[in-house]
């Protein structure tokens, strides 16, 4: 009685070890029951580096969107509350706007131009626009030879001031008092740099934040480095000063405060050195950029390098590779194209002029 449960046991174990081993077989033959398709789908890497619009290498003057368009020799960059770049297109002498998606106009100016002629969009003309900010009202500030220019959101240029030149003072010495940084705060202040000073119009009236209003006695070939200015949400300014450190004033609720406090970098030192305060070097800051935290971060050429600088005066090195000169996008540090302007847009993100590009840098 017992024989045939014993036949029908070994029966079974066939049957579970034939199964079994179908198993393995599909196994080793990768053939796996299909999985969910959200189980392992991850958003694709965003490149710390990557070119917003241009070509680092390749100059132009094509309106197109992304890499298709072509800037010459880009200067200055500004950034509205909409996200649109803005570009001192210096090579081409126009002014050059970017929307988030990356398409590429002309805002004002005509290529080539060599003239000083207020207008809307291409029938104004400009010399030599460099600097570039913006104010909280949307109007464009840039620096253009010895003038000060304004440009509204719909492409009006206008002349806003002239910088000022003293007696005695040889046409080879104008590149010490040709502007080469700006920024706007808040309250419609514009602070300007030269190889000279610092200053702060306000309605057309000038206070000095540092050096001389209207230089005197300049002879021979001089030409200054350009330095960075910027402002905070406090209207604070910040500057590469004339001892080659980051300074800034600290005191928002004076109206017209002149004074400056040295934030980081060594006193008329050079060099890349990251540190506290004087500990830390800088080679040429020629733009500034300040995020909603306060955390200041520097366009410093020749090193072309970005350095963050904190509210405590911390310095360090966010992009780049020293003295490398070559864009490298990807992850960070990477290596930078040359650099000459630099902006934020308050969202972890910072946007520069690098060789004929604009990119943007992912913050960490």
């Amino acid at each position: 009685m017992k024989r045939p449960a014993v036949a029908k046991t070994a029966r079974m174990r066939v049957k579970v070890l034939g199964a079994s081993a179908l198993m393995l077989l599909l196994a080793a033959c990768g053939d796996h029951p299909p999985k969910d398709d959200d189980d392992d789908e991850q958003p694709p890497a965003q490149a710390a580096i990557s070119i917003v619009a241009g070509s680092a290498t390749e100059s132009g003057s094509t309106n197109a969107t992304g890499e298709a368009a072509r800037f010459n020799g880009p200067t200055g960059i500004a950034i509205d509350a909409a996200g649109n770049l803005y570009v001192a297109d210096t090579g081409n002498t126009m002014i050059r706007k970017i929307t988030p998606a990356g398409a590429v106009t002309t805002l004002a100016g005509a290529k080539g131009s060599n003239e000083f002629i207020d207008g809307l969009g291409d029938r104004a003309r400009f010399v030599q626009p460099l600097a570039l900010a913006i104010d909280s009202s949307g109007t464009l500030y840039l620096t253009d030879h010895m003038r000060i220019r304004g440009v509204s959101s719909a492409g009006q240029v206008s002349t806003v001031t002239t910088i000022p030149v003293g007696g005695n003072v040889d046409g080879r010495s104008m590149g010490m008092i040709i502007p080469r940084g700006i920024a706007a705060d808040g309250r419609g202040h514009v602070l300007v740099t030269n190889g000279l000073s610092t200053r702060r119009i306000v309605a057309g009236a000038t206070g000095m934040l540092e050096g001389v209003e209207v230089a005197q006695d300049l002879f021979g070939t001089q030409v200054a480095e350009a330095r960075g200015v910027a402002t905070d949400s406090n209207n604070n300014v910040y500057v590469f000063d004339l001892q080659r450190r980051i300074s800034r004033t600290f005191n928002p609720l004076t109206v017209n405060a002149n004074v400056l406090t040295p934030l980081a970098g060594a006193p008329n030192g050079r060099g890349a050195a990251n540190g506290t305060g004087a500990a830390a070097t800088f080679e040429q800051v020629v733009a500034l950029t300040v995020d909603p935290q306060g955390n200041v971060y520097a366009a410093d050429a020749v090193n072309n390098l970005v350095r963050k600088i904190t509210p405590e005066g911390v310095v360090t090195t966010l992009a780049g590779t020293t003295r490398k000169d070559t864009l490298q996008p990807g992850n960070l540090p990477g290596s930078l194209a040359p650099i000459r302007g630099i902006t934020n847009d308050g969202k972890g993100n910072l946007y520069l002029t690098s060789g004929n590009a604009v990119i943007k840098i992912r913050l960490p």
